[in-house]
């Protein structure tokens, strides 16, 4: 049974040595899918910003493309766990090809996250009712981070559809949940110090700065629950 159990220290050493070795291509699929684009559309908007709209346009835009970026590192760290390292515009150029899968499963994941933040943002703040609805909703987003972690390498790897992805990683995780909310929240604490730095800085530094933490942040999310999936794979 011990032999089944994730090792935490190695899932995260595992996933900083896959994300130095596949540099040029997290750095170039990050360029083309997360950077330019978002520069592109802060550059574009008008002095006073865009309408409502075009706001969401441009957020659904960007997210599509995250997604897609997420969908792609994790099959090139796939690749590589796998023993067939891929050069950088392979490793474009094959995830791109291979993520419709991922990208399926990630759009539908985010989807949940934002219904969930729309809740969030109608709970009646400082009453027992919001209280509750707040503990609820940080309840499903916990287990969601532990029990469905590995679900974009899952679609990717097995091909499956997305309903079929999140029954298949929850069935991965069962047994190591509580070391899969580990990692996740030791890569969240890790980036939470980017992050706050990134929402303090204005000016031209801003944009900027923003294009190359999410370039970091969207890589570390594709390329965990890749190891993470291949850990629990071996395991089985």
């Amino acid at each position: 049974m011990a032999e089944s159990r994730l090792d935490i220290l190695q899932a995260l050493h595992r996933t900083a040595a896959a994300l130095r070795a596949d540099f040029a291509g997290v750095a170039l699929g990050g360029l083309v899918l997360v950077s330019l684009p978002g520069l592109a559309l802060d550059w574009l908007a008008p002095p006073g910003g865009w309408s409502p709209d075009m706001d969401t346009l441009a957020t659904t835009l960007r997210v599509v493309l995250a997604m897609l970026y997420m969908a792609l590192v994790s099959w090139g760290v796939l690749a590589r766990l796998a023993g067939r390292p891929l050069s950088a515009p392979a490793f474009v150029r094959e995830g791109v090809r291979r993520a419709q899968p991922g990208l399926k499963v990630a759009l539908l994941a985010g989807a949940v996250v934002v219904i969930g933040l729309i809740i969030h943002l109608f709970a009646r703040h400082g009453t027992t009712g919001g209280f509750m609805l707040e503990v609820a909703l940080l309840s499903v987003a916990l287990w969601g981070l532990c029990a469905l972690m590995p679900v974009v390498p899952v679609a990717l790897v097995e091909r499956l559809g997305p309903v079929a992805a999140l029954r298949r990683a929850a069935a991965l995780t069962a047994g190591n949940r509580d070391r899969t909310l580990v990692i996740g929240l030791i890569a969240g604490l890790a980036l939470a110090p980017s992050g706050v730095l990134v929402a303090s800085l204005a000016g031209s530094a801003g944009p900027f700065a923003k294009a190359l933490f999410d370039v970091c942040a969207w890589g570390l999310a594709g390329a965990l629950p890749a190891v993470v999936y291949t850990g629990l794979r071996g395991a089985e």
